[in-house]
This record gives structure tokens, sequence and C-alpha cells, in this order.
């Protein structure tokens, strides 16, 4: 009995993993650079809370377009962590010095974390602007994330 017990509760957790649910989160996300490979500011929105970005690398390309290779650092108002690998924005010159409207194209993929977000997965692209002589970004975010239990959501 306390074997079959066992076995039924290993199982529901797998299940619960393999039966994700998933919905649409959307919001705002404000920073400011600390230093030129730095930022750290707040996100509202489905995943409030504090988001902080080091640029990993930044590659200029034609016509003044950057690519900025960044390594995001994400907890929710909640304290759960949101693990994501390094992502490439984008930032296109808007013909004002220092001004770049910025693009995540690829999105933001979501690996796991702490809290609701453990054994999360997902994807959350960006878009607005950044203002090097203000050092300042804000974009808009919106995309899926699925989590691995209904119960925790």
């Amino acid at each position: 009995m306390r074997k079959g017990l066992l076995l039924l509760l290993a199982f529901s957790s797998v299940a619960a993993w393999a039966d994700p649910v998933c919905q649409h989160v959307g919001g705002g996300i404000v920073t400011n650079f600390l230093n030129a490979t730095t930022t750290f500011g707040s996100a509202t929105g489905d995943l409030g809370g504090g988001i902080g970005v080091t640029v990993l690398t930044l590659t200029p390309g034609p016509g003044g377009v950057l690519t900025l290779h960044n390594q995001h650092h994400w907890v929710t108002t909640q304290g759960d962590t949101i693990l994501a690998p390094p992502a490439d924005a984008t930032a296109y010159p808007s013909g004002q010095p220092g001004l770049y409207a910025a693009t995540y194209a690829d999105g933001i993929i979501i690996n796991g974390g702490t809290g609701r977000f453990e054994h999360a997965t997902g994807k959350v692209f960006a878009w607005g602007a950044i203002d090097t002589t203000k050092n300042e970004v804000v974009l808009r975010y919106e995309g899926t994330v699925c989590f691995a239990d209904k119960d925790e959501h």
C-alpha cells in the first residue's frame, strides 16, 4: 500500500509538469543605466517587480543600428525569480542624437525560476526606447508564460 501511494504521488507530480497552464502576460519596464553595461529598474503588469540588464556585448551595425546581447535579472513583487538566457535587443537610431527605438524581435525566453516560475516556460517580446543622453530605457512587453502546475498561478 505504501509503495503504491508513493508511486501515485510521484506520477501526480510528473503529470502536473506535463500539463502546463499558459497565460498571456503584458506590462511595462522602466530602467536606468547605472553604468555603461548595467540597468536597474522596475517592471509593471503581470510580471511586475524589479528588473535589471547586463549588456554582455554591444555590436554596432550599418546605419548606426546597435545590437545589445543582454542578460536579464528579474524578480517579481512576490519574490519569485524569472530565469532567462541572454537575449538580443536591437536599437535603431531615431535621428535625434542618443535616442533609439528598441525591440526584442526574437523575444526573451523564460526557462524557469523560483516560486510560481519553477519549471515555467515562455517567451515575451518587448519594444520601446533607449535614451543614452539621459541613461533611460522604457519598454512595453507582452507574451505567454506556461506554468508547470495550474495550482501555482
